[in-house]
């Protein structure tokens, strides 16, 4: 099972070992996850926020007084400007980095699966081509886009014929950006030599901070998994459902071989 066994905590582990968070902690983790990001219940996304704020207030105070080499005690020591970090602007960043690093590599590594595993050719050429996994997982990022950010208007713009007015909040799928006939020749066909330029990490000033990260986590995963496991295939009779909104993700992902 995909999913639960190793997408989710692959990069869970690595993102809290960059911040010296313990790895026992995981199931909890992932409870407060699931709440923030893929809960319809307004009242579980408040209770996951106060427990990840308060989890990480507590983590920023220990640091302040215990230092060590991991992300959070880098930030505490750090100046802009002249002036440290204030405790609210400290969460913010540990926020950031624990929810950003914990759901959205998750979700591309089982979509990227997910298609290999109906795709038995490209599967083999990337088993004899592991150089060229990299340039795969660009073109997997853009056909499988999994984010849909959220932005608000500051100035009236027109696309397309629709006046945005400012304050108007509007949802950036790139999901449809990466299937967009304008930019990408046939763009339904997922081509692992096509080394496209995709905008899966946002654009300009929104860029995802995370993207060496992310793109070294994808590269490694698909590398491991072809090493690891032979040929495999989605296990017969199984419908795949997923997970949309914020994010596209399989729930679940039986996979069989042999």
């Amino acid at each position: 099972e995909l999913m639960d066994e190793f997408a989710f905590p692959f990069p869970v582990a690595i993102v809290l070992d960059l911040m010296d968070l313990p790895q026992d902690r995981m199931s909890q983790f992932r409870q407060w996850v699931q709440g923030l990001l893929h809960a319809s219940d307004i009242a579980v996304m408040q209770a996951a926020v106060r427990g990840v704020s308060g989890y990480l207030r507590e983590v920023v105070a220990q640091r302040k007084a215990n230092p060590g080499n991991d992300l959070i005690s880098t930030a505490i020591q750090l100046e802009m400007k002249g002036r440290k970090f204030s405790d609210d602007e400290l969460l913010g960043y540990a926020f950031n980095l624990f929810i950003g690093g914990l759901d959205t590599v998750t979700a591309n590594i089982g979509n990227h699966v997910r298609h290999l595993a109906g795709n038995a050719q490209q599967q083999t050429f990337l088993r004899e081509n592991p150089a060229a996994i990299g340039a795969a997982v660009e073109e997997l990022m853009r056909a499988f886009a999994a984010v849909t950010t959220f932005r608000i208007c500051i100035k009236e713009t027109t696309i397309g014929g629709v006046t945005i007015k400012p304050g108007d909040k509007m949802a950036m799928c790139t999901t449809l950006a990466g299937r967009d006939g304008v930019a990408y020749d046939n763009p339904h066909k997922v081509r692992l030599d096509r080394k496209p330029t995709h905008s899966s990490f946002g654009f300009g000033g929104h860029f995802c901070l995370g993207v060496h990260l992310a793109r070294r986590e994808l590269r490694i995963a698909l590398e491991e998994l072809l090493l690891a496991l032979p040929d495999f295939r989605i296990k017969p009779g199984v419908v795949i459902s997923s997970q949309v909104g914020g994010i596209i993700q399989p729930t679940s992902l039986p996979l069989v071989w042999g």
